[in-house]
């Protein structure tokens, strides 16, 4: 599996990706139902302000050639503080570690620029993330303004020391694999 930063050459294969996701996966991805991507978004996805964006594609290669298996996408805060996050797993790549992968390179990559918590918005019917979320040691609280959403943070600074490091160095190994 490869992991990588999108680029504007990239419209295609993140469009190709999301239309291959289950229906159910889209909506709780996109917290709504759509076949493909809009083309503001996917523009906006694909020419990112690198400041303080970031969006990465999880790749492996099927019968010779590289195919997306997953995504994920930050935004910090102009404060610097805050880092939200987003990530999505193909359906016949589910429940094979990659989203524990995609989320701990997040919370890395997000650590090492300064973020001091890390959050996202996430369907409360969307079980399968909030598992994924609590076996990674985020909180969840109710979101005032929308009652299907439930918020999911973590405090980076509880996350840094050894423990992290030994789970960043594994995950690099499962990428390098």
């Amino acid at each position: 599996m490869t992991l990588r930063s999108i680029d504007p050459d990239d419209a295609g294969v993140l469009q190709a990706y999301v239309r291959g996701l289950s229906p159910e996966s889209r909506y709780n991805r996109f917290f709504g139902a759509l076949n493909e991507l809009p083309p503001a978004e996917l523009d906006h996805i694909i020419h990112l302000d690198r400041k303080y964006e970031l969006a990465l594609l999880a790749e492996t290669n099927v019968d010779g050639g590289p195919i997306v298996i997953g995504e994920a996408r930050y935004v910090l805060a102009p404060d610097r503080f805050e880092c939200e996050f987003a990530l999505s797993v193909a359906d016949d790549w589910r429940g094979k570690g990659l989203g524990t992968l995609l989320m701990a390179d997040i919370e890395c990559r997000a650590s090492s620029i300064g973020a001091r918590h890390l959050g996202g918005d996430v369907l409360r019917s969307n079980e399968p993330m909030k598992a994924l979320a609590r076996k990674n040691g985020f909180l969840m609280a109710d979101v005032p303004r929308d009652a299907r959403l439930v918020r999911i943070t973590k405090d980076l600074a509880l996350s840094r020391g050894p423990r992290r490091r030994e789970a960043l160095s594994a995950s690099d190994r499962a990428i390098a694999a």
